[in-house]
Formats: structure tokens, sequence, C-alpha cells
């Protein structure tokens, strides 16, 4: 018994582990391919910020509970924000497994597609997350700020 205990709570580290990865992939996934996109339009390249960070992997789990703009206790997406600069931004979505797909989403969105494009917006978090039993499965935030 003891040793199935620990098989299983290797499994469980090997797959929190395997997660952590994809995320961290994603992200620099998504900043790319939205460069990318920005480059077409002379805009300037958007950069990571640790905080905005932070603030997207909150937001992920967050609408994975309630896939919307509004916080699950009722306030503002952007009060997830610990400095919201002079202008800020939020995208969300949910289905798509990849960042090439989900970026795709975004920009067929005029919405989503107008922060993307922003030039006002000078910074960007990445928030991913997966859950098996929800609706979707896989979430995806972006958080602009300028």
């Amino acid at each position: 018994m003891k040793k199935f205990f620990l098989i299983c709570a290797t499994i469980f580290v090997l797959l929190g582990m395997n997660n952590a990865y994809a995320a961290e992939n994603f992200t620099v996934e998504v900043l790319n391919l939205v460069n990318a996109e920005r480059a077409k339009v002379g805009a300037a390249p958007l950069r990571l910020a640790d905080d905005l960070q932070a603030a997207a992997n909150i937001r992920a789990r967050e609408i994975v509970q309630s896939f919307s703009h509004t916080r699950p206790d009722g306030s503002d997406c952007f009060t997830v924000m610990q400095y919201r600069g002079r202008t800020c931004g939020e995208n969300i979505a949910a289905g798509h497994a990849s960042a090439y797909e989900t970026v795709e989403q975004w920009m067929n969105s005029d919405g989503h597609r107008e922060n993307i494009l922003n030039p006002a917006f000078t910074e960007l978090g990445v928030g991913y997350a997966y859950e098996d039993y929800s609706t979707y499965h896989h979430y995806w935030i972006q958080l602009f700020r300028g």
C-alpha cells in the first residue's frame, strides 16, 4: 500500500511539472505570435512583465470557474493587477489546445485584435490553465498594460 501511494504521489508531481512546463512554453509562444502580428502593423513588440504573468495565471484559474471579464468575486478583471499603468486590457479565450489556435481566435475577433495591436500597450502577461473536468478544458488570458 505504501508503494502504491508513492507511485501516485510521483505521478501527481510529474503531471504538475508538465502543466507548469506547458504553461511556460505557451507564454513564449503567445508572446511571439502576438509580436509577429504587431510587427505587421508597425506596432512595437510587447515584453513580458513578471507581475502581469502572476496576475494572468490567477485570472486563468478564475475563468475556469466563471468565463467572464468579471472576477468570481464580482470585481472588475483589472483588480487582479497590482499596477495598472495608464491603460490596460484583457483578452480571454477557451477551448483551443494550442497557442497558435488561440491567437488566431483572438485575431479573428475585433475587440481582441484591437488589444493585441494597440500601440499604447507595452507589456503583456499570459495565463493558461487546463482543467480536465470543465466545459472547455483549455483557458487562456492575456493582460495588457501601457
